[in-house]
């Protein structure tokens, strides 16, 4: 009995050991089996992690193409933009270019158009110089009855003076042909109706101051218009109307100036008139002139048969000189010395004054010469009987 029960002990403690053995071994089993689970867990969140990676790797290559497209679009878009930019600037300078083209152009014209005024002026000056001697030595002609006498006591000269008087006539109808060609080719001028005649002018018996006048009436209006324009661009180019504005005579036109000063042409007309003390007229009775010297010199006005315009032509000469105009004519450097010598016969007339005597800067005091041939005083004795 105690046998069996020993055995049957040991029996029963193999078999639990064994049990406890199979425990163990199921429970590694399940150790390794969770081991497996977790192992196999971790290599999925592993891939996880890794596709999840790969995703967003995607996506920013995805952003970054985008934004690459989008530069890239932003950049044509500006490169446009700059294009259109250069073409618009373009075509303005080739506009520009045509401007300044037309412009110079235009420019060449005017400045020819300047120069041959300038050379017809200058033309014109030097015929009234050369002209002017013949006008005054005019004035020395025989006056009536003794040109009447004249001309019938000699034939020839009768003959020389019709042919004067021919020529003369023939001249004024070429002049003023001429000026009816130019004022009908220029179309700013209008066409005078040819009643319009100065009112205070009696030339209704003169064809000649009749049509002079007419020609004057028709271009009086253009010439003062166009005076007018070029003045006020002068005067803006040169900015003499910011200094002179206060003035009122220069804030007038210079036509209104004119007309102004013209206004009573009486005055001009007799400081044209020369006196007959002052002319040697052919003819005429030396001793009855310088008898009505006397009577000339208290008359204020001249003889209206003597004429001669000196102020005018004085000036005209003063702009010829100041001009630079280079001739090699002889009347022409007589009348530059002519007037070199008046203007030092002007400049003769002014005095001369001692500045610093007059304000008391300098000592004044009068030499007293020296006494010649001085003797003594004597005094005689009267004698008694004397």
């Amino acid at each position: 009995m105690g046998k069996y029960s020993q055995d049957s002990n040991t029996d029963s403690e193999i078999e639990s050991g064994s049990d406890f053995e199979m425990e163990e071994e199921v429970q590694g089993d399940e150790y390794d089996d969770t081991n497996l689970e977790n192992e196999s867990g971790s290599e999925f969140e592993m891939k996880e992690d890794v596709e999840g990676d790969e995703s967003d790797e995607e996506e920013e290559d995805d952003d970054d193409d985008d934004d690459d497209e989008e530069n890239v679009q932003k950049n044509e878009v500006q490169k446009d933009a700059e294009l259109e930019e250069l073409e618009q600037e373009y075509q303005n300078l080739q506009i520009f270019l045509k401007n300044l083209k037309s412009h110079k152009d235009e420019d060449i014209q005017k400045g020819q158009a300047v120069k041959n005024q300038k050379i017809l002026w200058d033309k014109t000056l030097e015929h009234i110089i050369l002209l002017h001697k013949v006008y005054s030595s005019s004035n020395k002609l025989p006056q009536e009855p003794l040109r009447a006498s004249f001309l019938e006591s000699d034939k020839a000269v009768n003959e020389a003076y019709s042919d004067l008087v021919t020529s003369s006539e023939q001249t004024i109808n070429c002049l003023l042909e001429l000026q009816e060609v130019l004022l009908d080719k220029n179309p700013s001028i209008k066409v005078s109706d040819g009643t319009k005649v100065a009112s205070n002018l009696n030339v209704e018996n003169d064809e000649k101051w009749l049509r002079i006048q007419q020609m004057h009436s028709r271009i009086a209006p253009w010439r003062d218009s166009y005076i007018d324009k070029w003045h006020r661009k002068t005067q803006v180019t040169t900015g003499e109307a910011g200094y002179k504005g206060k003035l009122q005579a220069f804030n007038q036109n210079i036509s209104e100036q004119v007309a102004g000063y013209m206004r009573d042409p009486s005055k001009r007309i007799k400081a044209m008139q020369l006196r007959r003390s002052t002319v040697c007229i052919i003819g005429a009775d030396y001793d009855a002139a310088c008898n009505k010297e006397v009577e000339e010199e208290n008359m204020v006005d001249g003889d209206p048969e003597l004429l001669d315009d000196f102020e005018f032509f004085h000036q005209l000469l003063r702009e010829l000189l100041g001009s630079a105009v280079v001739t090699s004519d002889d009347a022409l450097a007589k009348e530059q010395a002519k007037f070199n010598a008046l203007k030092g016969q002007q400049n003769r007339k002014r005095k001369t004054v001692d500045r610093r005597a007059s304000k008391n800067c300098k000592i004044r005091y009068n030499v007293i010469e020296a006494l010649v041939n001085f003797m003594a005083p004597e005094h005689p004795n009267v004698p008694s009987h004397g």
